[in-house]
This record gives C-alpha cells, sequence and structure tokens, in this order.
C-alpha cells in the first residue's frame, strides 16, 4: 500500500468486487441508498468510508468486510472463484470461447515448460 492511502485500496477493491459481480455503481448506490457519485468517490479513494457503508457495500456485493480490503489476492483459489463469477456474466457461446482460449493457453504453457 505504500504511496497509495488506505482509501484508494479498499476503494480499488470495492470497484473489482463490483465489476466482477457485473453490477453498475449507479445499482450499489440504489441498493445502499446513496447517490452514485459517493460510490465513484469511495472507489476513487476520495471519501473513505464508513464502517457501517462498508458492511452495506459488502452485502450488497455479497462478501465478507475482509474481502474489501484485500487488494490483490495471491490465493488461487480466490482468483479461481473471481474468475468464475466473472464467466458467468457472459452468454453460453461467449463462455464457450473463453474455455477454449485458457485450454489453448494451459496447452502452449505446457508445452513450453515441458510438462
Amino acid at each position: 500500500m505504500k504511496g497509495r492511502g488506505l482509501a484508494h485500496e479498499v476503494g480499488s477493491a470495492i470497484a473489482v468486487r463490483r465489476k466482477t459481480k457485473g453490477l453498475t455503481q449507479a445499482q450499489v448506490a440504489e441498493a445502499m441508498g446513496v447517490e452514485k457519485e459517493t460510490i465513484s468517490r469511495m472507489e476513487n479513494g476520495v471519501i473513505s468510508p464508513t464502517l457501517s457503508r462498508l458492511k452495506q457495500i459488502a452485502d450488497v456485493l455479497d462478501c465478507s468486510l475482509s474481502d474489501l480490503f484485500r487488494t490483490g489476492s495471491t490465493d488461487i483459489y480466490d482468483q479461481a472463484e473471481s474468475i468464475s463469477e466473472m464467466i458467468q456474466s457472459l452468454e453460453e457461446g461467449e463462455r464457450a470461447m473463453v474455455v477454449k482460449f485458457v485450454a489453448e493457453v494451459v496447452k502452449v504453457l505446457k508445452g513450453r515448460s515441458g510438462a
């Protein structure tokens, strides 16, 4: 977090989770009863959300409060879950295309590593 404030880091985590869920700032704002600009300012680190606001955001984004403080998960299961959530928002044909693309990347990487 060096060089960036906690508000900015939390805001970035909120934005990533919101986008992963396929929600707009306006949708999150409406669910919370605040203006869209409020969500934008939180995500950009302009304002720091209170703990009660963070709890509201976590509820809307269907995650734990601590998830909003994770900015770059290195846990492979968290990453896979995030990718799965992103893919679920696609149409069936698009999902098939993504799966085929990933399969091709895996083939290339396995061939390169000699596995």
